[in-house]
């Protein structure tokens, strides 16, 4: 049986239309970046399923306008000052200036092509394929969530990019580890990981097991595999050497761990994440909703489960038609990063957040890879040209398949930027800042944009109580009921509900009124879902109760994009 893969010593492949390797990927990288700015600015919206995005421009703004006094991040030690550094840049090119959440973007879309380009590499090296190569790539820019992340402002596309360029070097080279070769893999590894700290757990699994499971003595994988360890802790103190007495600098401990959503209410085990993981997994390849806590995914099982079994499709169709190569070293080697980081990631990711686009995006490339080797598999020992006219158009139409779907997706979110201030404009009308405390669910998307054009202040739970009524200082004023599950994560369902009508009542006695957002109408049923991605469903009854028996509400106004607001009041004693 012709092996579809090329021989790690075999010359490069063939050069398309004469181009040279460099032009090819210089291609790849211009026609990436030109596409997704241009989706950028036909979409007008750069918090589509996910508005962190504006909070990590809020945060990197120091290191925009004054980079030798801002704060490092222990959990984004590279990323602020890379983002900051690259953002003011821009400010001086005159592109977006001051517009840090656009320009993030912009930058994502910049760092989305270069993958690209890591991704379009790989395959052509791997098989000698211009086509599959081709086909490969446009299938991972068509992946729902790369597709996404690559064009709104979420901070984890340079961490992905570096992570997953050493990913896709040490599928190639781990089949034939050299000491060399294993220091760049893990000095790259270890600079995308410190731009963002988690992504260092579900690939370094993958990179040992690569090495562990090597056609060679155990002394020399021990000592492969000491080498990626030593060169991780290295690089990084390398690295921490750099910014030592930086404002926030910490020690080597610290940088290789962080502990960031540990003890929160963000990690956590139920089956509650079985719902959140069934919403990461799906919309990974085909988004088709948000679906961001058990409630939505539940309501979402149909779209979900059809995208994750056309996932599971490409998985056992890459096994039937790979197997005939298991024995390939290479292809070992390719399954124990890809797979290994699977594995390994999802573990994790059950255990955090299964459901958000940058907890899924690192582990999944596996889908990418093991498409390309189908399509290699498809064609193995026959010329592309050669291939019948309906053979060869299928296979391209279903490597294109995610990227139609996912761009007509993204559309149905277009404009929602611009309707997210005239909404924030709206609020204001009714509910004047001077006057009133807001109590939302916690996750409301108009509260991101309130905290951005109003004042970069947290909720209650977080930051002191203001003065009395009227004060615009801050001028957002908020309550958040999630705060007690996500900080508190040993507080009983008593403690929680005390603690937030502690916070109601105070606002009422330093004279504010309390808007409230539509998450007043959710059922008890439903508050418990929506709890339950954050593992404190069993508090639903002792807020819900808390809620509607002291307190009334009276509707007063609506908008498309943010639903309903009320007025709460205190329930009259008869």
């Amino acid at each position: 049986m012709t092996n579809f893969l090329r021989e790690p010593e075999a010359p490069a492949a063939a050069p398309m239309s004469g181009w040279r390797l460099g032009g090819q990927l210089i291609a790849v990288f211009g026609l990436s970046l030109l596409f997704l700015t241009g989706t950028i600015a036909w979409l007008q919206n750069v918090h589509i399923l996910t508005a962190n995005g504006m909070y990590k421009s809020i945060q990197a703004e120091p290191w925009i306008h004054d980079f030798a006094h801002a704060r490092l991040d222990q959990s984004n030690y590279l990323y602020f000052p890379l983002y900051g550094f690259l953002a003011h840049l821009l400010d001086l090119l005159g592109i977006l200036k001051g517009v840090a959440w656009k320009q993030f973007a912009y930058l994502n879309a910049f760092w989305a092509s270069l993958c690209l380009v890591f991704v379009y590499a790989f395959l052509l090296r791997l098989t000698g394929r211009v086509a599959v190569a081709l086909l490969g790539t446009l299938f991972h820019l068509g992946t729902g969530f790369f597709l996404l992340l690559s064009v709104i402002s979420e901070d984890i596309m340079p961490g992905y990019t570096l992570v997953l360029g050493s990913m896709l070097i040490a599928a190639l080279w781990f089949d034939r580890p050299t000491h060399r070769r294993v220091i760049a893999v893990g000095a790259l590894f270890t600079l995308g990981w410190l731009v963002e700290w988690r992504l260092i757990f579900p690939t370094l699994p993958a990179f040992i097991l690569a090495l562990a499971i090597v056609d060679a003595p155990w002394r020399r994988r021990l000592g492969w595999i000491a080498t990626l360890l030593v060169t991780i802790v290295a690089v990084t103190g390398i690295v921490q050497q750099i910014w030592e007495g930086h404002n926030g600098a910490v020690g080597l401990h610290d940088m290789l761990w962080t502990g960031k959503g540990i003890d929160s209410g963000w990690g956590g085990l139920g089956w509650d994440k079985a719902w959140m993981m069934l919403s990461g997994l799906g919309n990974y390849l085909f988004v088709t909703g948000n679906y961001f806590d058990p409630s939505s995914a539940m309501r979402g099982v149909v779209p979900l489960s059809l995208s994750v079994l056309a996932e599971v499709a490409i998985f056992v169709a890459g096994v039937v038609l790979l197997w005939p190569w298991r024995g390939d070293r290479r292809l070992r080697a390719i399954a124990a990063v890809f797979l290994g980081t699977l594995g390994a990631g999802q573990v994790m990711n059950f255990y955090s957040q299964p459901q958000d686009p940058q907890m899924q995006i690192n582990v999944m490339p596996w889908l990418t890879v093991t498409w390309a080797l189908i399509v290699a598999a498809v064609v193995a020992g026959r010329r592309w040209a050669d291939l019948r006219p309906g053979a060869m158009a299928l296979i391209s139409l279903l490597s294109l398949v995610p990227f139609a779907w996912n761009v007509a997706s993204l559309s149905s979110w277009r404009g929602e930027d611009a309707a997210a201030v005239a909404a924030v404009e709206e609020i204001e009308r009714h509910f004047p800042t001077d006057r009133t405390v807001f109590l939302y669910w916690g996750f409301e998307y108009i509260a991101t944009w309130q905290y951005a054009l109003w004042s970069h202040t947290w909720d209650w739970d977080f930051v002191p109580p203001p003065g009395p009524a009227p004060s615009d200082t801050p001028r957002f004023k908020w309550i958040a009921v999630d705060a007690g599950a996500i900080r508190h994560a040993s507080w009983t369902p008593e403690q929680h509900a005390a603690a937030l009508r502690r916070q109601i009542d105070l606002a009422f006695r330093l004279g504010y009124r309390v808007a409230v957002s539509d998450f007043w109408a959710w059922s008890e049923e439903e508050l418990a879902r929506r709890l339950g991605g954050l593992s404190a469903s069993n508090r639903a009854h002792a807020i819900y109760a808390m809620l509607h028996d002291n307190y009334d509400v009276v509707p007063v106004f609506s908008n498309p994009l943010v639903g309903t607001y009320y007025e709460l009041r205190p329930r009259q004693v008869p």
